[in-house]
């Protein structure tokens, strides 16, 4: 992300709740959760303030929340300490995960991909696509392009991830009063 991203995202965070930040967790993240079990490794990309790596942490995971904004890990770590669960929370942006050993058994992202710069797009992918282990699930929420004039769509999703990953599903949903769509990636 830029630093102009950075400032927006860190001033959000210190000035208000964001609608995003709402505390909810989403069926299908509960679902990803049935899916692959309670144990192994997460990654939350673009973590906010916690609610989904704590939700994954309370499930049985050992859990990596990454997010750009120190506030927002603040908050997180302060959440998971009153939820009494552990997560390694760490302010970095999600496109630049080098120094991550992984691997990691499931990653997810309820709406951070879709607000990254094409370029930032490719590196995120090549980074889950080093840390993620071959038959891994990547869940990634992303609203539609239009009307809002940013987003994702299946056709980027395949492309972007096509090295390391195969789309295996993709949910049409409301969410956050937007078009949008849950996509299921498998790593190969």
């Amino acid at each position: 992300m830029s630093t102009s991203d950075q400032i927006m995202y860190e001033t959000i965070y210190r000035i208000s709740r964001p609608r995003w930040d709402d505390g909810q967790i989403p069926p299908q993240v509960t679902q990803l959760v049935s899916c692959k079990g309670n144990s192994g490794n997460a990654i939350d990309l673009g973590c906010g303030t916690g609610t989904h790596s704590i939700y994954l942490a309370q499930q049985g995971f050992t859990v990596t929340g990454i997010d750009i904004s120190p506030t927002a890990i603040r908050r997180a770590n302060e959440k998971a300490s009153r939820a009494e669960v552990k997560v390694e929370f760490i302010v970095q942006d999600v496109a630049h995960l080098d120094f991550l050993p992984g691997p990691y058994d499931i990653a997810l992202d309820v709406g951070c991909f879709h607000g990254l710069s094409a370029a930032n797009q490719q590196g995120y992918a090549l980074a889950l696509t080093r840390l993620m282990q071959t038959g891994s699930t990547l869940l990634v929420w992303g609203v539609d392009p239009q009307p809002i004039g940013f987003g994702v769509t299946a056709e980027g999703m395949e492309r972007i991830f096509a090295s390391g990953f195969k789309l295996e599903r993709i949910e049409n949903v409301q969410f956050h009063q937007r078009p949008s769509k849950w996509y299921w990636l498998k790593k190969r």
